[in-house]
């Protein structure tokens, strides 16, 4: 069973349906992620890999051409994507992504199942698992892909560790820039990006650390009013849309993986935004959690071998690049926000 039906879920199941194994897909339609996701260049090969060609199409996702960035200077700065070598980006229709993988997943043999984990229970040949309706099912293996709630993992004893506080007011709004990309403006207190989406509509998102929140979304007309660029690019009367918070932490279980169960995408460990690796590394880590799930009960007890050390690989990469952008940015270097993320990590 692979509970958590998003990217990396659906990923897993393609995976491990594609080497002999019944899959059941338990989808909580009640999981929500916030708009505006993006796939960088180079990305679109590892879509086609995991679910085959054709999920992402101009008719319901966008190209992007470049992105847009006021950082470390009161410049804003176009990177044109004509110039990289691994092509465009894409601007994703999250829903619609997520909908098409989970119809991939069926195509490819797995039983999609709605509904929400309740409880897990050790059988003689795997687990006696428990939905909130009622429903019982009986797996060999579980593969937690249920996004920051680790709904498996908190059940199997392994808690998450956050890295640091961060939080995001994101709200969604017509769209009034033709510009065909992400734009990104550092603050004193965090940063700003603002996405075209799908359909005519934008998203515009204020990431913070949580106790620098201080007014919260009341504040987010004020916060958007001290922007240099953010303001013009949203459009008019952005300043009164009404966002909501999402976590936007940098976490990590403490226990990656155990007998006849793992994690995987963000359930395993979640990005800072900044580095648009989220839905990239759930696509990446969990297909090949589904192929290690195959292994595993074919009987290659080394199957997640490793597993921790990729992750962890993972996390480095990222946590380095977060650094990198935060030494650049000199204009509030003493501020808060700004000086937790430029202190080495520790040793």
């Amino acid at each position: 069973m692979i509970a958590g039906a998003g990217p990396a879920g659906s990923a897993a199941a393609i995976a491990a349906a594609g080497r002999g194994l019944r899959v059941v897909l338990l989808h909580d339609a009640r999981a929500t992620v916030w708009p505006g996701e993006s796939l960088p260049p180079g990305m679109a090969g590892l879509v086609d890999a995991a679910f085959g060609p054709g999920l992402l199409d101009e008719e319901h996702h966008l190209p992007a051409y470049g992105t847009r960035s006021c950082w470390g200077s009161d410049d804003l700065i176009e990177t044109d994507f004509l110039a990289n070598p691994l092509g465009g980006g894409w601007l994703l229709d999250r829903a619609r992504f997520d909908a098409d993988a989970r119809a991939r997943a069926e195509a490819a043999g797995a039983t999609l199942v709605a509904g929400r984990l309740e409880t897990i229970a050790a059988a003689s040949d795997g687990w006696d698992i428990a939905l909130r309706d009622g429903r019982r099912l009986a797996a060999r293996f579980v593969l937690d892909a249920t996004g920051r709630a680790a709904a498996v993992a908190r059940h199997m004893g392994s808690g998450r560790e956050a890295f640091d506080r961060q939080v995001a007011l994101v709200a969604t709004l017509d769209d009034a820039d033709p510009y065909r990309g992400t734009s990104v403006e550092a603050v004193a207190e965090g940063w700003w990006y603002t996405t075209p989406l799908p359909g005519g509509r934008r998203v515009l998102a204020f990431l913070t650390d949580a106790d620098l929140l201080g007014d919260g979304a009341a504040g987010w007309a004020r916060r958007l009013l001290e922007t240099l660029h953010m303001r013009r690019l949203a459009g008019a009367g952005t300043g009164a849309a009404v966002p909501r918070t999402y976590p936007a932490e940098t976490a990590a279980l403490r226990i990656l993986h155990g007998p006849r169960w793992c994690a995987a995408g963000d359930a395993a460990m979640t990005f800072d935004p900044l580095s648009s690796q989220g839905i990239s590394a759930a696509i990446l880590m969990g297909a090949r959690a589904g192929a290690g799930v195959a292994a595993a009960l074919a009987g290659d007890g080394f199957a997640f071998d490793g597993w921790d050390e990729d992750y962890r690989t993972l996390q480095g990469e990222t946590a380095d690049l977060g650094r990198h952008y935060a030494l650049m940015e000199t204009r509030w270097r003493d501020t808060p926000f700004w000086s937790r993320r430029r202190q080495p990590p520790p040793a």
